[in-house]
């Protein structure tokens, strides 16, 4: 085991970790060289930000580790059996089935519901002195919404179905944090409510879904791909809570991170006027197919999700005893890969903590580190969006920049790590261009 905290040290760091999440861990890391080991008794850690044990965990060795329980029966138990939720044989079988929905090719045709998403939305984009964050959340999950339903969904029925997604995130890091309340979060009824929730939501999707299928029109969305995506060794179709399980894993994997991102991306760019004229100037008259394929908009978006990746860290569990670099664990050991360190190392990223988006350049890409940057996690479990995810964030950028001007104000956010990295809040100055 690699050197780290006895018992009760580990103890009085997870309650500094429940206050201040990511200084306690850059503290840690600090301390020894990337990689430690907390000992909470009945539960032994890892956690690493050396690049290649996260390699070896995601790509070299992936066979050997799962998601942990804490990832996939906290969120499963409220979103189903989904991509993000499942390991082994059924993630295989199911990421097989839904991968081609999600090639470059095939989300070609969403383009245009994003920009009719976005320019509808920057129509009433209020100007003056605002807080960004509240709107990048609400453009992205109706992006997400627009991109998996290609109809009039109700307004009502887009609340209730966000009221679920930000309900039930805020109760799972709540749980997560403070474990030694599980109890009374099921005895005060908490875990019910949002059970309820749950199948609250379930029920409104089920409701769009049979609407589809009564109408037999095609609509050119997600939900067409996912209804008519067929398994290679029956030709059969997911089943109905299949689908269901797989559109509340969309919503809430598809729509928090790109929140994040654009509200960072806005800000850097606010703050690094020379960086904004560079993006105007590279990024001028674009079509929309350009903007998705535009080297500027990209290393930008890049650079931003560097500095605050949206998903900062994530786990991985062993299924046997394994070894790397020298040290040995035993099975059942939970990994925790730390993005946010990795991507602010210095041995990795000179001037690590500078916005820097020329970092991402085509002509600097044998300059970079090798497997020093994973904004949608890397190896097979790769995050199945991370093309629509560029994409949409390429076309809101592009707009946004060309249609507004972006002031800094006094104010800076401050990062609040939840299951994905979200600033409390972005004070911008917006006017019109």
């Amino acid at each position: 085991m690699p050197a780290g905290y006895n018992f009760l040290q580990s103890l009085v760091r997870t309650y500094k970790q429940v206050k201040n999440p990511i200084g306690t861990m850059e503290e840690s890391m600090e301390k020894f060289d990337g990689t430690y080991t907390v000992d909470l008794g009945t539960r032994r850690l890892i956690a690493t930000q050396d690049p290649g044990f996260i390699d070896y965990v995601l790509r070299t060795n992936h066979k050997n580790y799962h998601k942990s329980p804490i990832q996939t029966e906290e969120l499963g138990r409220f979103l189903g059996k989904g991509l993000l939720t499942v390991n082994g044989d059924y993630w295989l079988k199911q990421r097989r089935l839904i991968q081609p929905g999600f090639h470059l090719d095939k989300i070609h045709a969403l383009y245009a519901i994003i920009k009719k998403t976005v320019d509808d939305f920057l129509a009433s984009l209020p100007t003056g002195r605002i807080d960004v964050y509240p709107y990048m959340h609400k453009l992205a999950f109706e992006i997400v919404i627009n991109s998996l339903f290609n109809i009039k969904v109700p307004q009502e029925t887009r609340d209730q179905l966000s009221d679920f997604i930000n309900e039930v995130q805020a109760f799972v890091i709540k749980d997560l944090r403070q474990p030694y309340k599980s109890w009374w979060f099921k005895l005060s009824g908490e875990v019910e409510k949002n059970l309820q929730r749950s199948g609250n939501a379930r029920v409104i999707i089920r409701d769009i879904i049979n609407t589809r299928k009564q109408s037999g029109q095609k609509f050119n969305d997600l939900l067409d791909m996912l209804l008519d995506a067929r398994y290679e060794d029956t030709g059969e179709p997911m089943h109905e809570d299949q689908v269901i399980d797989e559109i509340l894993i969309v919503l809430i994997a598809g729509h928090e991170t790109t929140a994040n991102a654009l509200s960072w991306t806005l800000y850097l760019l606010a703050n690094h006027k020379t960086e904004m004229t560079k993006l105007k100037a590279a990024t001028q008259g674009l079509t929309v197919n350009e903007a998705t394929t535009n080297d500027a908009l990209a290393a930008v978006i890049k650079e931003s999700m560097r500095l605050y990746p949206p998903a900062w860290i994530s786990d991985r569990m062993a299924l046997t005893d394994d070894a790397y670099n020298g040290f040995t664990y035993p099975k059942g050991i939970v990994i925790i890969l730390f993005y946010y360190g990795l991507h602010r190392d210095a041995r990795y990223w000179p001037e690590p903590d500078s916005f820097i988006p020329e970092r991402f350049a085509k002509e600097n890409d044998d300059k970079r580190k090798p497997k020093a940057f994973y904004p949608f996690g890397g190896g097979p479990r790769l995050c199945i969006g991370n093309n629509f995810a560029m994409a949409e964030m390429a076309i809101f950028l592009q707009t946004m920049i060309h249609s507004f001007e972006i002031d800094p104000t006094e104010i800076h956010p401050k990062p609040n790590p939840l299951v994905t990295l979200r600033p409390d809040r972005v004070m911008l100055e917006i006017k019109k261009a």
